[in-house]
Parts: C-alpha cells; sequence; structure tokens
C-alpha cells in the first residue's frame, strides 16, 4: 500500500467481506473475472518468480519453466508467500520484489483489481500505472486459451 501511495498513480481502494479466490472476489467486487489479477508466487527450483494474469487464465507451467530454464515449478507454499510476500496465502499481491512475469493479455484491460496483500480490501488501478510500478517486469504470453 505504501508504494501506491508514494508512486502518485491514481487508484480506487475499497473493503468488502474477505474473499479467498479470483471466483470470490470477481463477486464481491461486481466485476468480470477478467477484470481482476490472478497473483501466483512460484518456487521455480530454488528461486521465487511471481506470475501475474488475469483472473480468468490458467498459467503454463511448461512455458515459465523454459523462460527460467529449469525443470520444476511449483506454488509457494504459506510460509514462503509470508515471508516474501509478507501476506497470507490467497491473497498475493503484485509487488513482491522478486522476478516478475506479466501475462500480454493483461493489458486488454483498461483497469484491473487486485487484493493489496490482504482479504478483505480491493484495489482498482490502470493497468499502464501498474505496470510502472513492478520493477522490471517481463510481459510474456504465459497463460493458456490466449
Amino acid at each position: 500500500m505504501s508504494l501506491l501511495k508514494k508512486s502518485g498513480s491514481s487508484y480506487d481502494l475499497y473493503e468488502h467481506e474477505p474473499v479467498y479466490t479470483c471466483e470470490q472476489a470477481s463477486r464481491m467486487r461486481g466485476i468480470k473475472l477478467e477484470q481482476g489479477i490472478k497473483c501466483l508466487l512460484l518456487k521455480a527450483e530454488t528461486k521465487f518468480i511471481l506470475i501475474l494474469t488475469r483472473g480468468d487464465k490458467k498459467i503454463d507451467l511448461k512455458k515459465i519453466a523454459a523462460l527460467e530454464g529449469v525443470k520444476k515449478i511449483s506454488l509457494a507454499n504459506e510460509q514462503e508467500i509470508e515471508k516474501i510476500a509478507e501476506c497470507p496465502k490467497g491473497c498475493v499481491h503484485p509487488f513482491c520484489r522478486v522476478k516478475t512475469y506479466v501475462d500480454k493479455i493483461l493489458f486488454k484491460n483498461e483497469t484491473i483489481d487486485f487484493n493489496p496483500g490482504c482479504h478483505d480490501k480491493s484495489i482498482r488501478i490502470k493497468v499502464v500505472d501498474l505496470m510502472r510500478l513492478i520493477e522490471n517486469p517481463i510481459v510474456e504470453i504465459i497463460s493458456l486459451e490466449q
């Protein structure tokens, strides 16, 4: 949240009942599933990476493994999420300070919604403003069914 405040970017913050999935979040926010971000913290053998795609997409783990030059990719566990994202499982935010892959499909949206590291708040921001806040994003096609 402090990154957003310091950035000067325009965004909307709203509170709601706790949500734990992209589907629950879209219903609570009153938006389509594709208007929200899915933030996945992954472990690529010994390093961590963050994947950002739309809430309605599944990622291509084989493609990500190839991009990273590794054979094994897995979801970070609860303790790893708390250490790296500094938030509970199920509300990873897009500012984890690890290598970040952004799915090109996000650019089909003007604005996007995400959890800012807690289950009961959401942020709506322009995709171009979000991209300015992510440190050195790698923009790729990483979801299936483009």
